[in-house]
């Protein structure tokens, strides 16, 4: 039998591997498991009791719906996300794009919570995913008003994701003072190719950067409306710190 700590990182990589890809055959999760397929039935059978584990039409493994409870769970725990949550909805609703809030996660951005939009069916970036910090609106909006963030970084090369991508000292320090002066970032297909995203940062009680907020579509659609959209976003950003600054 397993040792119960291996056990945990078998199950553990299998639910990312299904919240990543979708449903899932047993032998592609085996091979993904390095697992006998036997053995990634049992595994299956024992996520499936609790909920965290279903079976799809076509037979193949897919999360089931105890992971929405447990990841509400965590976002009513976030002060950002109970924050942020009505706003995320107004600019969907506004816009139609996919809006994101993300905060900085160790060295890197991640995304806490979403609403999709209706024109982009393929984003690099859901729910409990990051990014590097010079890759995507909220990211380059952390580094940017995340003080020493880049020098800390600069011994250690940066993600290419796409040819648009910053990668040196130079251009993000660039980027940085730009995104400052403008007060938003814009992220041109540098995290995925046809789709970009303007960003902008929100502050905590103190004034310290707590998350930051971004509406991610195509390019055009969003270059296109880039005045109005990052109007948009100063007008959340601001709703969302009034939040965090008020009393529980």
């Amino acid at each position: 039998m397993a040792k119960p700590i291996q056990l945990l990182a078998k199950s553990s990589k299998l639910l990312h591997s299904l919240a990543e890809k979708g449903a899932l055959p047993i032998s592609e999760l085996a091979e993904e498991l390095d697992m006998p397929r036997p053995s990634v039935y049992r595994l299956i059978d024992a996520l499936r009791l609790v909920g965290l584990v279903s079976t799809a039409e076509d037979g193949r493994s897919q999360l089931g719906a105890e992971v929405l409870h447990l990841a509400r769970a965590v976002l009513d725990a976030l002060p950002e996300a109970r924050a942020a949550q009505s706003e995320l909805q107004r600019l969907n609703q506004v816009t139609g794009q996919t809006v994101y809030l993300c905060a900085p996660r160790d060295n890197r951005v991640a995304c806490l919570d979403w609403v999709r939009g209706t024109r982009v069916s393929l984003l690099a970036l859901s729910p409990g995913g990051a990014l590097p910090v010079n890759a995507g609106a909220t990211s380059r909006v952390v580094l940017a008003y995340s003080p020493g963030l880049l020098a800390r970084l600069s011994g250690t090369p940066f993600e290419q994701l796409t040819p648009k991508t910053l990668t040196s000292l130079e251009s993000l320090e660039h980027d940085g003072r730009a995104i400052r002066e403008r007060g938003y970032s814009v992220s041109s297909e540098d995290v995925t190719l046809g789709v970009s995203a303007l960003g902008v940062p929100v502050f905590g009680p103190a004034g310290e950067l707590s998350c930051a907020i971004s509406l991610a579509g195509l390019t055009d659609d969003i270059l296109g409306n880039e005045p109005e959209y990052a109007n948009e976003l100063m007008v959340s950003a601001s709703r969302i710190q009034e939040a965090l600054e008020a009393p529980l």
